[in-house]
């Protein structure tokens, strides 16, 4: 029998004495503005959680209001309260400051739309005792001004602000983000900040920047998906588990429930538990439409898109391992690019599964500060270093090669030129069959710590080239995460060299 929920807002009365107990720090009360929600904005807001390390609507708008001068971000899914709840952030401080100015730029017109809709709700209940003067873009309140507008190069343009609000990141074009920082000053009170609202839709894209970029950029991220804002199932639909059986959502709902309680055998969705307000029909049918991919990109944030990629198969829950495996030969390999040299340190087992131990990457540096890098690193031991034969090429100042100056060094490189190898595809196809083999599971591995953060980077990132609207399965040439890749590549083809590797056809992905 399934006892009675408890109120959306309240936390469990032991959650704190729980969080206190594993070391972790407790978490605010947040009762006072969920009644104040209630009370001034006729809402309540999401506040379960089902993965690790995620938040909720409501924690981020408590931690928004709280920490007035924090950049923050949201990455959530699609129909996850993203817009709603920077709509509810940005009525709170004008509630209470005086002479703030703020603007939204949004990732289309629509988007636009839907925040204003939400905006002119608030300027007739929340924020009403300031008499705010609301016109179609521009609201006139506290002695402040608030805009919202399509993100454009002529929205970012013009007067200085105190709060700018991105709602759908990844939909706004680069340049204008970029001249968008420009927007921002500070006075006396009113600290200047950006909140930034998203579902993360591409690599490569400005969320997978910011989120790639911390924590130097200053943002502190929360993170929520379909799951924590999905409404609950009621009793007379999942009939505990029975109802289960014939929904279309069945499958992801039952993962996550045997996931979040650790039980294989559970026949009850996680829907049962949820206390959210996104509809259970719409996600079926979202569902329903949907490839697992764009799914598990857009909804339950796993990862973004991997259309476009040339390692579509790599995914940092699969790969990542706390700490490599035992008795390991030890390798390096090496690209030398133009401006970026990287260098990844990698172990192979006996059973021929490969770890990525460490990666370095650094820019504009000279060859000796590299050499003398790898020299002092912990991982000394190697069998063998890998490069790419481009290498070979002697520079016009010193005539030498990067091979010779590393040989110099006392770092020996070891290169093939066989034509097969030289095959750019081939090497690619030796690691994709190392991600995903046809037959059993994956040999190629990375161990999951800080220095290996630039690889999962690039290997989320790596893209093929686009023709006429359509990605061939050709990397594109330049771009910015090639280096670890190709660094990669050098070791399996130096090391699976022995191998028949056959010619790959163009083709289309």
């Amino acid at each position: 029998m399934m006892s009675k929920p408890r109120t959306r807002c309240q936390p469990a009365p032991d959650r704190a004495e729980r969080s206190s107990a594993k070391g972790e720090p407790s978490r605010p009360d947040l009762r006072p503005l969920c009644r104040m929600l209630r009370t001034h904005f006729d809402l309540v807001l999401p506040d379960k959680s089902f993965t690790p390390g995620h938040s909720t609507p409501l924690r981020f708008v408590a931690d928004a209001i709280t920490n007035s001068h924090q950049d923050m971000a949201a990455w959530a899914c699609r129909s996850g309260l993203k817009t709603l709840s920077a709509s509810v952030i940005a009525a709170c401080e004008f509630s209470r400051t005086d002479g703030l100015e703020a603007r939204v730029l949004s990732g289309s017109q629509a988007q636009a739309g839907t925040l204003y809709e939400y905006w002119k709700r608030w300027c007739t209940s929340a924020l009403s005792e300031r008499r705010p003067l609301l016109r179609r873009t521009r609201t006139e309140v506290g002695g402040g001004r608030m805009e919202i507008v399509a993100a454009s190069q002529a929205a970012v343009r013009g007067p200085k602000v105190h709060r700018l609000f991105e709602d759908e990141l990844d939909e706004i074009d680069p340049e204008i983000d970029r001249a968008a920082v420009g927007m921002l000053a500070s006075s006396p009170g009113r600290p200047a900040r950006t909140v930034y609202t998203s579902t993360w839709h591409r690599s490569g894209g400005l969320m997978g920047k910011l989120i790639d970029n911390r924590p130097a950029n200053g943002v502190k991220l929360h993170k929520w998906n379909v799951w924590e804002v999905i409404e609950r199932c009621p009793p007379e639909r999942h009939d505990n588990g029975a109802g289960c059986r014939d929904c279309p959502l069945r499958k992801p709902c039952l993962v996550k429930s045997r996931e979040r309680h650790g039980d294989p055998d559970l026949l009850l969705g996680i829907a049962a538990e949820a206390e959210g307000l996104f509809g259970i029909d719409d996600a079926i049918k979202a569902f329903s439409k949907l490839d697992i991919d764009t799914w598990r990109a857009e909804y339950e944030c796993a990862r973004p898109t991997a259309r476009g990629l040339v390692y579509a198969a790599f995914d940092p829950q699969v790969h990542a391992l706390p700490r490599a495996g035992e008795a390991l030969t030890i390798y390096r390999a090496i690209d030398w690019g133009v401006a970026t040299f990287v260098c990844l340190w990698l172990g192979e087992d006996k059973r021929g599964n490969v770890y990525v131990l460490d990666t370095y990457q650094a820019e504009n540096a000279t060859l000796g500060r590299h050499a003398a890098y790898i020299h002092g690193h912990r991982l000394s031991d190697v069998a063998a270093t890998y490069c790419d034969p481009a290498g070979r090429n002697r520079n016009d100042q010193t005539g030498l090669s990067a091979i010779e100056a590393f040989a110099q060094a006392g770092i020996p490189c070891t290169y093939t030129l066989a034509p097969e190898a030289r095959e750019v595809r081939n090497g690619i196809q030796l690691v994709r069959a190392a991600l995903r083999p046809a037959a059993g599971p994956p040999t190629l591995f990375y161990v999951d710590h800080g220095g290996n953060r630039p690889f999962v980077q690039a290997m989320l990132n790596y893209r093929n080239r686009r023709v006429n609207g359509v990605y061939i399965d050709e990397p594109q040439d330049p771009q910015e995460h090639e280096h670890i890749p190709d660094a990669l590549r050098y070791f399996y083809v130096n090391r699976r060299r022995s191998s028949a590797i056959g010619v790959v056809r163009l083709g289309m992905s």
